[in-house]
């Protein structure tokens, strides 16, 4: 009894624990093949590197990301204040330009 106790706070612990950050968007990398797309290096503003995807518009990136209009268009975490970045580390919550669209938007980005 007491191991299936351990063993279902062990599943609802890890079931708390969820994570936006994967491969395909905001995961650290050095190299594209870090990534499911593209590494966006450290040296370019992405502390620790930053994978992503292309984008033509906020509806390739999915929810909670935009695309904002650097290297072509990709896609980045919105955001609508520093502590919205906070789990990817050194990164704060910036106006950038939305990628076609004239505008600017809110997403996290590397100072």
């Amino acid at each position: 009894m007491r191991g299936a106790v351990l063993l279902l706070a062990t599943v609802a612990t890890v079931a708390c624990q969820t994570s936006d950050v994967s491969r395909t968007l905001g995961a650290r990398c050095d190299l594209n093949a870090d990534c499911n797309g593209v590494c966006l290096a450290p040296s370019a503003g992405w502390p620790g590197g930053f994978c992503t995807t292309a984008c033509d518009s906020d509806a390739s990136c999915g929810d909670g990301a935009r695309c904002i209009d650097e290297n072509g268009g990709v896609c980045a975490f919105s955001c609508a204040s520093d502590p919205d970045c906070a789990f990817l580390g050194a990164y704060s919550c910036v106006a950038v330009d939305h990628h076609n669209a004239g505008t600017k938007v809110m997403a996290c980005r590397g100072q």
